[in-house]
């Protein structure tokens, strides 16, 4: 058996491409049976791999120091007598989970890759080993399942992602035990692995030992699902990754594509480009359930209406955006879905345009909507271009501008007060209405106010009554300052 499980584990490194000679890898080395079997096996054959071992110990500090005091004791004497290099570091998992929001098994997890990572390169290690296996694989199936996880998710753990291999995907934990105990491999316990309050522990000795009393091989069973999940899964992407390439504007503000453009792909497609928007935009797709892939597809088909959705809280949105061209008036459009995570480069109020400040003297530019605005507020321009498409202007007494100017989007109970004899004030809602700018439209129009809230301008839309169009007054009195808005096309 042990000879045999050694050919097995050399043969699905060289069929996956997992080691080649010359790698320098660091295992992650818990102590437990799967990392101690991992370190074993690939000391053993070292010289064969012609490779050089390194070991990570993290003490994720929740446990009693006892119980972490002869565990470290152990995995440095296993260290020292393999001629192993041991690093040990250590991470306030608790405190990560509580500040995050997280488990401590997902603030674990992160704790462990981030340090893992940082200590590979810090150290000169390219390949990073853990001792996931097939019932870990399947233990981690079925928790994404309940979870209501993509079908995608069925394909379990892969055998590698980017400098982290998996040796040991091809084997059963029975296996491994088996093989420490054929080759009187010690290993530690991990009291917390007994503790059905962590997820993965309830799934483990609880739900799996009732899944094997239905099929005692259903994790081998589940192995060869996923490997025809895992080749569905590159075709469907690829397709995903096309649509991302070819059909959709990428940059810092988001993932911008057409809806009619995204209406003409295959609802497996669809589905797998959100789940690639989320990867390329948030790091990773962990939290996309079909809840939150079937919310994004209801939204971008306008079966739940709105113009903006977080489909994350806090992480990830959608929202129906206006490609607008000046030179219409804003009359025409073609609607567009953008992509994006919460956190924006610049401040926005709502989603929309940004809100951004402009002092006399000084010029700001921000991109919004495939458009790129200049705005500036000071002397009159040598030659002043009338308002147009793509320039707006207007004169403003100095005392009404005291302070700087505030560019900001519509909201919704805005007032502009007019100019003439009858003067008041209509509400920006019925002067939109009016001009047929209509709902996804306005809130990309940039409205300038007053530090108050006091509305100057609508551009290209409305002068209020504080506003003098070029020409109305002499453009050299010292009372007045001149405000501009340029904007080019740039998506």
């Amino acid at each position: 058996m042990k000879n045999i499980f050694e050919i097995k584990f050399f043969d699905f490194i060289k069929k996956n491409g997992l080691i080649r000679p010359g790698d320098k890898i660091l295992v992650a080395y818990s102590g437990g049976l799967d990392s101690s079997c991992l370190l074993y096996l690939l000391n053993k054959l070292r010289s064969k791999l012609a490779i050089d071992l390194g070991a990570l110990y993290l003490n994720h500090q929740i446990r009693s120091e006892t119980e972490l005091a002869e565990e470290i004791r152990f995995i440095a004497e296993n260290c020292k007598k393999t001629g192993v290099e041991l690093i040990i570091e250590k991470a306030d998992v608790a405190k990560a989970a509580s500040e995050g929001g997280l488990s401590l098994e997902e603030a674990a997890r992160n704790a462990r890759y981030e340090i893992l990572k940082s200590a590979a390169a810090g150290r000169g290690y390219n390949k990073i080993a853990t001792a996931h296996h097939l019932d870990d694989s399947a233990e981690t199936a079925v928790m994404k399942l309940v979870k209501g996880a993509s079908p995608s998710a069925m394909a379990g753990i892969s055998e590698s992602a980017g400098n982290v291999v998996r040796p040991l995907m091809f084997a059963l934990r029975s296996e491994i035990e088996e093989y420490a105990a054929l080759n009187d491999i010690g290993y530690c316990q991990d009291s917390t692995n007994r503790d059905i309050k962590y997820e993965r522990n309830f799934v483990r000795n609880e739900i799996m030992p009732l899944i094997k009393r239905l099929n005692p091989n259903f994790a081998s069973k589940l192995s060869i699902f996923g490997e025809i999940q895992k080749r569905e899964n590159d075709f469907i992407d690829s397709a995903a990754v096309n649509f991302f390439k070819t059909l959709c504007r990428h940059d810092e503000r988001g993932i911008v594509f057409g809806a009619a453009e995204f209406a003409g792909l295959h609802l497996a497609v669809k589905r797998r480009f959100i789940l690639h928007a989320l990867r390329v935009l948030c790091g990773g797709a962990n939290e996309a359930n079909f809840a939150v892939v079937s919310s994004a597809l209801d939204f971008i088909e306008k079966k739940n209406g709105g113009e903006y959705r977080e489909l994350i809280t806090g992480k990830f949105y959608a929202s129906r955006a206006a490609d607008f061209d000046p030179a219409s008036r804003y009359g025409a459009f073609e609607e567009k879905i953008t992509f994006g995570a919460v956190t924006p480069h610049l401040r926005f109020e709502g989603e929309g345009f940004p809100c951004l400040t402009v002092a006399e003297g000084e010029t700001k530019s921000c991109d919004c909507a495939g458009f790129n605005y200049v705005f500036s507020l000071g002397a009159a321009p040598a030659a002043i271009v009338p308002a147009g498409a793509h320039e707006f202007g207007f004169f403003l007494r100095r005392e009404a501008a005291a302070g700087p100017l505030v560019i900001r989007r519509f909201r919704e109970g805005d007032k502009i007060k007019l100019y003439g004899p009858r003067g008041g004030t209509q509400k920006l809602s019925d002067l939109f209405t009016n001009a047929k700018i209509y709902g996804p439209l306005r809130k990309f129009i940039p409205v300038i106010c007053a530090a108050d809230g006091e509305i100057f301008a609508v551009c290209n839309v409305k002068l209020s009554a504080y506003a003098l169009r070029a020409g109305e007054k002499n453009s050299g009195e010292a009372g007045q300052v001149y405000f501009s808005a340029r904007s080019k096309r740039i998506l």
